[in-house]
């Protein structure tokens, strides 16, 4: 597979001057070591080698793996890597994870109890906006002019062209995880001043329209799918944000767009994907070769490291008496995160996706700071599809795959039963039941396909996949209508919550930084 393994080394003063929108105590300073604009664009192989780093801001903490030339100030960088504080976000606060830990605020994530100083609200915000800074710059240093004033080849400048496009799709991208977990937030451009300049809050409505505007404007001008792009972006990945914004837009917006996210969940449906003949080789060292992953956020062992993304995910799950090494690929254990038992109840019993260390721990979580109350979840694994482990056994090979197919197929269903035009409802059923197959359990009816069995289907087939938060605030379940262990700080849980829940709040450190920004309300 192709992997991003060298990411330019070389972090542009204009970039790190943004000064509301990272904060100047929270990004590493400008050292004697990097290179000024100038410099940095001097050779050809700068234009893919920044791109890399434009991937990257999803995957590693910095320029130098695991954790050094760190991009975001911090005592520990594998927290601030994006999947590990992201998925934090839209896991822990669920009914589908519990965390021993009570550090930088994780105990205020898991009991639905966060305020704006959240050590994990404040990372995944600035991951996030750096991300789109990262593009931004990338669009500024990228314009004809330059390229004319630098003497780019021809062949490279058409090379270019197509890296512009994957930079504004990946920035839009930034921007709609930003807006479903924060609201309103501040909005930035490659047209916009840096340093002193004070960007404006947009509201979620604006985005909708810009993100879906450049997301359309991106497509047919993106790497192909294929084994030679694993990684990129490309057009079904742009297909699945969009269908996803549609799916979440009376959310977003008050706005019902189902018949939009079926347009799009058809042109991903016949994008060339197909079902995974088993499920647990998503979740593996060779999951590069999955014929189901969409869009991948993409490790190795070797040359793309961190203690955020998959190697969070693993040895947070794993106790060292799971004899992980062997068992599992990784010989990293620190006994954290398992299963609630609302998860585990889902299952019934012969299906495969139930991926559960059972051994010498309680199925019920009623010591929420004790590691085997509860089962430990075994669905990621840096083990090859043959059983034999990844490249190295302290970091995965493990991708994560952001977007699947399986997802896709749920989100047809849904989007057909809320009333969306462009789909059946033969055909939603004819899609689960395949899930349910390679499953091993039994097919349901028409009459049994509603949007309450979606909603747990969802969890049962796409469980640690950081979609659940978002999932239950899309069904009105997650402030209110259900409850689960330890919502709300108690074991008993409470149904209720006030439904500013519903979103994080904008760091406190960014209200003071711009006076521009306003915070959610209730915060």
């Amino acid at each position: 597979m192709k992997i991003y393994k060298t990411i330019l080394a070389v972090v542009c003063g204009s970039m790190l001057g943004l000064t509301s929108c990272v904060g100047d105590l929270d990004t590493k300073p400008l050292g004697e070591n990097e290179l000024l604009p100038e410099k940095a664009w001097a050779s050809e192989d700068s234009y893919e080698r920044f791109l890399a780093k434009l991937y990257a801001g999803f995957s590693l903490s910095g320029n130098e793996a695991p954790s050094g030339m760190y991009d975001i100030v911090g005592d520990d960088q594998g927290e601030a890597t994006f999947i590990r504080s992201y998925w934090n976000l839209q896991q822990l606060p669920t009914d589908e994870a519990l965390i021993a830990w009570s550090d930088d605020g994780l105990d205020g994530l898991q009991f639905n109890q966060w305020t704006s100083s959240n050590r994990f609200c404040e990372l995944t915000y600035n991951r996030i906006l750096l991300n789109v800074a990262y593009c931004n710059e990338y669009l500024r240093q990228t314009t004809p002019e330059l390229l004319d004033s630098r003497g780019v080849s021809d062949a490279m400048r058409t090379q270019v062209a197509t890296f512009r496009y994957e930079a504004r799709a990946l920035r839009a991208m930034n921007y709609y995880i930003l807006i479903d977990l924060y609201g309103n937030v501040p909005f930035i451009n490659e047209e916009d001043g840096v340093g002193s300049f004070l960007p404006e809050q947009k509201d979620r409505a604006f985005f909708f329209n810009w993100i879906e505007t450049e997301l359309k404007e991106c497509e047919g001008k993106l790497p192909q799918k294929g084994m030679q792009t694993y990684g990129k972006i490309n057009d079904p990945t742009i297909w699945m944000i969009l269908a996803k914004m549609y799916l979440n837009a009376e959310v977003y917006i008050g706005a019902n767009h189902y018949t939009d996210c079926l347009t799009y969940l058809n042109k991903v449906l016949g994008a060339g994907y197909s079902i995974d003949p088993v499920y647990k080789n998503m979740f593996g060292a060779d999951n590069h070769l999955s014929p189901e992953i969409i869009y991948p956020i993409v490790f190795d062992g070797k040359y793309a490291t961190s203690y955020g993304g998959t190697t969070y995910i693993m040895a947070a799950a794993y106790g060292s008496d799971m004899n992980p090494g062997d068992n599992f690929g990784l010989a990293q254990s620190w006994s954290g995160v398992r299963a609630l038992e609302t998860l585990t109840y889902q299952f019934t019993s012969g299906d495969e996706r139930a991926l559960f260390w059972k051994d010498k721990r309680t199925q019920a979580n009623t010591q929420w700071s004790d590691y085997n109350s509860g089962w430990a979840v075994i669905k990621y694994t840096n083990l090859k599809s043959d059983g034999t482990p990844g490249s190295d056994n302290v970091f995965p090979d493990t991708d994560f795959p952001f977007f699947r197919l399986a997802d896709a197929y749920l989100m047809y269903a849904e989007a057909v039963l809320r009333g969306g035009q462009g789909g059946t409802k033969m055909q939603a059923l004819t899609y689960v039941n395949e899930l349910r197959g390679r499953a091993g359990v039994s097919n349901i009816s028409d009459n049994q396909l509603t949007l309450d069995f979606l909603l747990d289907e969802r969890s049962r087939e796409l469980y640690w996949e950081a979609h659940r938060r978002t999932d239950l605030i899309r069904f009105n379940r997650f402030t209110s209508n259900y409850s689960w262990a330890w919502k709300n700080g108690v074991y008993g849980g409470t149904a209720t919550l006030d439904s500013k829940y519903n979103l994080f709040p904008i760091p406190a450190a960014e209200l003071v930084a711009n006076p521009n920004v306003k915070q959610n309300p209730g915060f």
